[in-house]
């Protein structure tokens, strides 16, 4: 059956199948080792379909891609923060940031491997991400000045405090599987585990900013 633009399926619920085996599938193997044939049979279509929608394997990987990464800039450049004391602001940042890697602990490997395996992937987004970040980074730069001429903070400078944010969630999301196959992290401990990392993160994060 049709719909009444002519795609099969009858209506979007077969395009966010796709998308959705298809991200599973990404997230766990990497793009190279993705095929449209597997992603067809895991949403039980054909792989002609999985083209129909998206043509490529690329513009397939670019949407849930580019989605993912937004998610991940958000959490760092939502407006409403502003509104808080300094130390807030970047509590309620890093916080975002390791709850939404603690709801999908793949995507670290998926950046880092697609950032590092396929530099196009990189360039392709580069301008997206620029024209997203931007005016809020122009504006973390006023409040850190602002903070720095009071005296609250130390001498900071924006991207040390957004790499350092990333770095130390992103870090510990990489290094979590290794210790869950050693044993030290188990279904017992592993949420009271995860959620003393996230207040050890922190207070590591805002005890730097301290004069």
């Amino acid at each position: 059956m049709k719909d009444k633009e002519g795609k099969e399926g009858g209506d979007s619920r077969m395009e966010e199948k796709i998308l959705s085996c298809a991200e599973r599938l990404f997230l766990s193997k990497g793009y190279n080792l993705t095929s449209m044939t597997e992603i067809a049979r895991e949403a039980g279509c054909t792989q002609a379909l999985v083209h129909y929608y998206f043509r490529t394997k690329e513009n397939l990987f670019s949407k849930i891609f580019e989605e993912k990464l937004h998610l991940f800039i958000n959490c760092i450049v939502q407006k409403e923060d502003e509104a808080l004391p300094f130390e807030e602001l970047v509590a309620a940042r890093t916080s975002r940031l390791f709850d939404l890697m603690s709801a999908n602990r793949r995507l670290p490997f998926m950046f880092l491997s697609e950032f590092v395996i396929n530099p196009d992937h990189r360039l392709s987004l580069k301008d997206n991400v620029v024209s997203v970040c931007s005016e809020a980074i122009a504006r973390l730069e006023t409040m850190i000045a602002g903070e720095m001429k009071s005296g609250r903070i130390r001498p900071t400078g924006t991207m040390d405090l957004t790499l350092n944010m990333f770095s130390l969630v992103v870090t510990f999301f990489v290094v979590l599987p290794f210790l869950e196959e050693m044993g030290l992290v188990n279904d017992s401990n592993r949420d009271e585990f995860i959620e003393h990392r996230k207040q050890e993160i922190l207070k590591t994060i805002i005890g730097s900013l301290r004069p």
